[in-house]
């Protein structure tokens, strides 16, 4: 890893990040000025995290290697948020990019580089649109069983998430949750007495609200501009770590910084992602 000097004006650094969005190209230039360092196969930290953020890192690392998403995925290993942060801890991982987990690990440093929100959705043909808080607390605690009080019809069926997820996590910190009950690897359920949850970047970057409709929680939609408002109240940061005996020049502080950069913030924004807080 080597320091290279900076040659372009931010202007020209904007329009190059604007030009590679969709991230069509393949392979990717590097850009001469996206950090005060020049990357390389050997030295591009092992970065773990939540799948909702993997097209993100992808896109990351494919322009710090002028190489392709393909390629660039070999750094990159995307799952659990809990086995993310875990792997931190064991120093398997060099930076994390995830939510905050179920239980976070000692010696780390975190830091917000984009804002995601605990979404839920429906079936297609549910006549529910909108949920309280307190309502959704009902559900996802078991005290709730059925559609009839929120004008649905039939047993409420939860789509379960597997452990460890960062959804859950979420879930149990923002709502409140009986593990038993959303925790699994359950089929994917289409009737219209179905009810899922998950983050909205999962839903628009991975399709994971696909064949089901995303209601409103307190009679506020879940959009990009209500979530990075505050205007939607299941906002949530999401987190770069990095152990906290990382040096200042290492690699894996480097790119950590450069995510929280405003370089680094507007890429994430080219990519479809919300800007941190």
């Amino acid at each position: 890893m080597k320091k290279i000097p900076a040659l372009l004006t931010a202007t020209a650094l904007m329009l190059s990040l604007a030009a590679c969005g969709d991230f069509a190209p393949d392979p990717t230039d590097a850009p001469e000025v996206a950090l005060d360092y020049a990357y390389t196969d050997e030295d591009f930290p092992s970065v773990y995290g939540s799948s909702a953020y993997e097209p993100l890192m992808e896109a990351v690392a494919a322009i710090m290697l002028g190489t392709t998403r393909e390629d660039a995925a070999e750094h990159l290993t995307f799952g659990a948020t809990d086995a993310a942060w875990a792997a931190l801890a064991s120093g398997d991982a060099g930076v994390v990019i995830a939510p905050e987990g179920s239980s976070m690990p000692s010696g780390v440093d975190t830091a917000a580089i984009s804002r995601d929100a605990l979404v839920f959705f429906v079936g297609e043909g549910s006549s529910v649109s909108d949920l309280s808080s307190d309502e959704l607390r009902a559900i996802f605690s078991g005290s709730a069983d059925s559609w009839d009080s929120y004008g649905g019809q039939g047993a409420i069926e939860i789509l379960a998430r597997p452990e460890g997820s960062g959804s859950i996590a979420a879930l149990d910190r923002l709502i409140g949750c009986d593990a038993g009950l959303v925790t699994g690897d359950s089929l994917p359920l289409t009737g219209n007495n179905v009810i899922g949850f998950g983050l909205w970047s999962e839903c628009e970057a991975l399709g994971l609200a696909n064949g089901y409709r995303i209601i409103s929680v307190d009679g506020v939609e879940p959009t990009a501009q209500s979530i990075s408002s505050g205007e939607y109240s299941l906002a949530l940061d999401v987190l770069a770590g990095v152990s906290s005996d990382a040096a200042d020049d290492s690699a894996e502080r480097t790119l950590w910084l450069w995510l929280q950069g405003s370089v680094g913030q507007a890429f994430i924004s080219s990519q479809g992602y919300l800007e941190a807080e």
